[in-house]
């Protein structure tokens, strides 16, 4: 490739000819930008004028066309020529046709995004409850943990609320398991949407049995939020015949504590279960503490 202006071709070989269609006297003496057709949306054409405004090598890899139109990847180097003064007057263009290698890795980089999306879809399967789209009980157990410790850190106390749907077993019966999965995902929706705090964090903990966990909580706190729960689910105006309201209600057992050192999440745990045995035994559509 020439030097002179617009950078003519001055001589091909038989293997271009053979790689592009076009015969030796078609395309000297002539630029040879009609590889690119109309495809000059190609960041690598600045790369080429930059290297030969500078005299300089490079290497790139090009969308280009044959004389019958198909395209080709083209793996293009040039190198400067000097004269016995130093200073570049041709460009030597050495051309490969790499199709076969670009597609490769255009699949391969498209299974890597597939790969990439079906983990993080796996990610969120082992973290989220697969009905109800919140929280699952894994998740939750990690985070218990996690959230017992830092409140114990910074002497914050922590509080766990243990919600259950009342009569659910003669929900189902009366209206059918489908209405009852639906329930369930409402519900778990109207506990979602009723966080104080960022740190606030509700999960399903077993068929129709969620928790809620909240650290810097006060027992007062705690008292009007489960109330506001209860007040919440009852207001979603489920019908269920079975229920001495009429519609579907829950049972909030809860536990507000400033952890010690010999306290664990299994004590808070239990004592939370314990309270929504109260709850139950109160009559249910209410919530009681132990704290």
């Amino acid at each position: 490739d020439n030097c002179a202006e617009d950078n003519p071709l001055i001589f091909v070989n038989p293997a271009f000819e053979r790689l592009t269609g076009y015969s030796f006297e078609e395309i000297t003496n002539v630029n040879c930008r009609y590889l690119q057709n109309n495809d000059r949306d190609q960041p690598e054409l600045e790369i080429i004028h930059k290297a030969i405004e500078e005299g300089e090598y490079c290497l790139v890899t090009l969308r280009n066309y044959r004389k019958d139109g198909t395209m080709f990847w083209n793996e293009l180097s040039i190198s400067p020529i000097y004269n016995e003064r130093g200073i570049v007057t041709h460009f030597l263009g050495i051309q490969k046709d790499v199709t076969s290698r670009v597609l490769i890795e255009q699949q391969l980089r498209e299974e890597n995004q597939s790969l990439e999306k079906t983990k993080a879809h796996f990610e969120q399967l082992a973290m989220k409850d697969g009905l109800t789209g919140i929280y699952n009980r894994r998740f939750f157990d990690l985070q218990f943990d996690v959230q017992c410790r830092i409140a114990r850190r910074n002497s914050d106390p922590l509080a766990l609320l243990m919600i259950d749907v009342d009569h659910f077993k003669q929900f189902n019966d009366i209206y059918g398991h489908q209405v009852g999965d639906n329930a369930l995902k409402i519900v778990a929706g109207s506990l979602s949407k009723a966080f104080l705090r960022g740190s606030d964090f509700v999960a399903r903990y077993g068929g129709e049995e969620f928790v809620v966990l909240s650290a810097g909580m006060t027992k007062e706190q705690a008292v009007s939020f489960a109330e506001k729960l209860c007040q919440q689910v009852r207001s979603l105006g489920i019908p269920h015949s079975a229920s001495s309201t009429g519609y579907l209600t829950v049972s909030i057992g809860f536990s507000v504590h400033l952890l010690a050192s010999q306290d664990t999440p299994g004590m808070l745990l239990e004592q939370a279960d314990k309270a929504l045995y109260v709850a139950k035994k109160l009559g249910r559509n209410q919530s009681f503490s132990i704290c």
